[in-house]
């Protein structure tokens, strides 16, 4: 009888912890590869304040698609689409996901300097303007819990929730991650796009 509860409880707080990890925990979503969570079909905006399209540098446009709920690893498969990243949104930013094989492909010739134009529901627009690129090798490629290597600062090595609170971390900026693939491994890095609306000053 004692077993029986001992394993029980060891239950619970496994299901505790794994729910926690998936809604709460900063994490990283991973870009390069397709991840078995959620459909494809998400439907598009709903409220006024969420992003219903997103163009670059004025030659690309995407639609946005919304994770599913309880779901923030979610990346659609969509071609042409947009993920908007739920847990970003909860410290105040907005990020966006796309794989590198679809609509992230075109992160990659966004430089600073670049315009990001963001069309909401209720139809009013918003430039941003990239002031930042970052890169990061992911030591686990295909993890969203995984630990990275700044590219950019002489290698530092940083776990999720730094790099988390440094990129998604700062309320009023626009990131856009997708991964950078290496010697066959789709999902090697990770690329992130940060800008701020274009009326701030540098």
């Amino acid at each position: 009888m004692e077993m029986k509860t001992t394993v029980r409880f060891l239950m619970l707080a496994l299901s505790l912890a794994v729910g926690f990890a998936s809604t709460a925990f900063p994490f990283i979503p991973v870009t390069g590869v397709a991840q078995l969570a959620g459909s494809s079909d998400q439907v598009l905006s709903k409220t006024a304040s969420d992003a219903s399209q997103i163009e670059l540098a004025g030659e690309f446009k995407y639609g946005v698609v919304h994770q599913p709920k309880g779901e923030a690893g979610f990346v659609s498969t969509a071609a042409d689409t947009l993920t908007q990243f739920s847990l970003a949104e909860k410290y105040g930013s907005q990020g966006f996901l796309a794989h590198n094989y679809l609509a992230g492909a075109s992160f990659f010739d966004l430089g600073v300097g670049s315009r990001v134009t963001v069309t909401y529901s209720d139809g009013h627009r918003v430039a941003f303007v990239v002031r930042e690129i970052r890169h990061l090798q992911a030591l686990q490629p295909n993890s969203p819990t995984t630990s990275f290597l700044d590219l950019d600062h002489q290698d530092v090595r940083l776990n999720t929730k730094q790099l988390f609170m440094q990129i998604y971390g700062v309320p009023g900026r626009l990131v856009l991650q997708t991964c950078i693939a290496r010697d066959k491994e789709l999902s090697w890095g990770r690329l992130f796009i940060i800008a701020t609306p274009a009326e701030e000053r540098e």
